[in-house]
Order: structure tokens, then sequence, then C-alpha cells
């Protein structure tokens, strides 16, 4: 085995324990999703999520909660400093599900697989990170749609 292939058999393992979705694991490791969808039943005891990834931002929109966990999320993304996408999502994904377990003491209203749609969003500019023109916090637009609400503040 090469040290390529030990890393990418490593960064797939670090996605499975997140719950990533096959189809995102199989396109940062290049390993097949029939072994991916053995492994992650093997790990987690059931079936991986079926269906494909979101391709709409209005699912973040639909709750104040989710609005705002994604904003949280997406601020933890854009401070990450590693140049490769998936590592960033990977750090960023941990502290954030860490920050709401030690804050609500609840696990995130936002699974990996929603977050990393998220962070492509952010990087293609479809979602993107202002700061409130009220209370000066940031405040999560999508240009999907004409008005977005603070999380902090509500305007």
């Amino acid at each position: 085995m090469t040290l390529s292939t030990i890393n990418r058999h490593a960064v797939a393992v670090d996605l499975l324990s997140l719950q990533a979705r096959v189809n995102i694991i199989e396109e940062v490791t290049g390993i097949s999703a029939r072994i991916l969808r053995k492994a992650f039943f093997e790990m987690h005891h059931r079936s991986p999520p079926s269906g494909s990834s979101k391709f709409t931002t209005n699912f973040i929109f639909k709750s104040f909660q989710k609005t705002k966990q994604a904003t949280l999320f997406l601020f933890f993304f854009r401070i990450e400093d590693d140049d490769e996408f998936y590592r960033r999502c990977i750090n960023a994904y941990r502290r954030y599900d860490k920050y709401i377990f030690t804050v609500s003491n609840r696990k995130p209203l936002l699974s990996f697989s929603d977050s990393w749609m998220i962070a492509k969003w952010s990087e293609c500019g479809t979602l993107k990170l202002v700061r409130c023109g009220h209370c000066r916090s940031a405040k999560l637009v999508s240009s999907e749609f004409q008005s977005s609400v603070c999380s902090v503040c509500k305007h």
C-alpha cells in the first residue's frame, strides 16, 4: 500500500465516523460505493442514508434553528485554514458538533452531509455570510432567496 492509499482509507474512516453520505465519501476518496456501504453498515449497524444530497438551500431556511446552526457551521468552516476542502469540512463539523453539544446538550440539527452541501454552496457563492446591518453579527444569505433573517436579532 502506498501512503496515498493509506490516506484515502483514513479519510474514508473519518467520513464514515461522521455518517457522511456514501456518494460524498466516494467523491473524496475514490473508494467504491459498494465497499463504503458495507463499511458504513459495519461501523453503524444500519444502512447508510439513501437518496441524493440536497440540491437547494431552502431546507436551511425552513426553520429558524436550522438557519442559526447553518450560520454557525459556515462560520466555523470559513475560519478553517486547511488547503483541502474535505479537511476543512471535517474540522468545522467537529467544532460545530462539539459547540452545539456543549451549549445545549443535544445533537446538532445538521448532519455532516447537510454541512458538506452548505460548505459547497458557500464555495460557489450560493450561500454567503454577511454582516447584519442592525446588530453586526454574521448573517446567512442565499442567492436563491430575496430576504433573510438574522439569527441573532431577527432583522
